[in-house]
């Protein structure tokens, strides 16, 4: 994956005129002919708020590492970071980046290595604060980490209105705030835990114990680790019928938990298979 920047100025601005900053880039692409892009350059951008973008998306070559060999060969993440003006990524955007480099990992097969645009190509991107945090090792800011909150739970960020909210779940402000119980002036803050309307908070079963999952034992949570792996689709390995649910913690079930902990970021340094409490919580987020 490289890491880009804007490479021209640009200002901080509201979180609710970042997805209209996107857009905006997006257009820009398509509206250049010399380049002739399909779509926005990007694999993916990141905001100062550390809100992800999806632009080109997973398993699609990009359009802005410098050439046809490294846009089929890398990801690019964008920041929405300047060369004059805002310069210096915030803790927000850092956290975000690596949200961003997480999800291409998880979902699009890349590798570890993250470099910047000018690796490999002859240019300032993605200048020199930002690169210098890539040369670090491109790491979550200490003490910042992404919450991860259960089903149903939509967690406030920096800059959020309840109207931009509202839009982003696809319900109503005027729902969004009798759920949650918030009255005029419609006053949110960050971190706040708001209800989604229409969506049940689901309880995660408590962790039945690793006794519970021994290869050639039955135990009835091994049915509800299965119906996981069935919803989640981790399900490649089987007898040749299927896999299907049931008591029997089998092989199959251990190599389909391990597929699922190289999938997650919080449990790739260790898939051996077997659930632990926070592969079952993760299973059942």
């Amino acid at each position: 994956m490289k890491v880009h920047y804007l490479g021209a100025p640009y200002a901080s601005r509201a979180h609710s005129l970042c997805d209209d900053m996107v857009r905006s880039i997006r257009a820009e692409h398509l509206a250049n002919v010399k380049e002739n892009y399909v779509d926005i350059a990007y694999t993916a951008l990141v905001c100062e708020h550390g809100s992800v973008f999806e632009g080109r998306g997973t398993h699609r070559r990009t359009g802005a590492n410098g050439s046809q060999a490294l846009n089929e060969q890398d990801y690019a993440v964008c920041a929405l970071l300047g060369s004059k003006g805002m310069t210096v990524p915030t803790d927000a955007m850092l956290n975000g980046l690596v949200d961003a480099i997480e999800w291409l990992r998880r979902s699009g097969d890349a590798g570890n290595w993250v470099g910047g645009h000018r690796d490999g190509y002859a240019t300032a991107c993605p200048g020199d604060q930002l690169y210098a945090w890539v040369e670090q090792g491109a790491k979550r800011p200490a003490g910042v980490k992404t919450p991860t909150p259960p089903p149903g739970i939509y967690v406030v960020r920096a800059q959020d209105t309840i109207a931009a909210i509202a839009r982003r779940l696809n319900v109503s402000w005027q729902e969004l705030a009798v759920v949650n119980g918030i009255k005029a002036p419609y006053t949110i803050y960050p971190e706040q835990q708001l209800h989604v309307p229409g969506k049940p908070v689901l309880e995660i079963p408590p962790f039945p114990g690793e006794d519970a999952f021994v290869i050639g034992r039955r135990h009835p949570a091994v049915v509800e680790l299965d119906a996981c792996l069935i919803a989640k689709g981790f399900t490649r390995n089987h007898d040749g019928n299927g896999y299907q649910k049931g008591p029997l913690f089998t092989e199959y079930t251990r190599r389909n938990v391990a597929d699922f902990q190289r999938a997650t970021a919080e449990l790739r340094s260790d898939p051996d298979g077997y659930p632990g409490p926070l592969t079952w919580k993760l299973l059942h987020s």
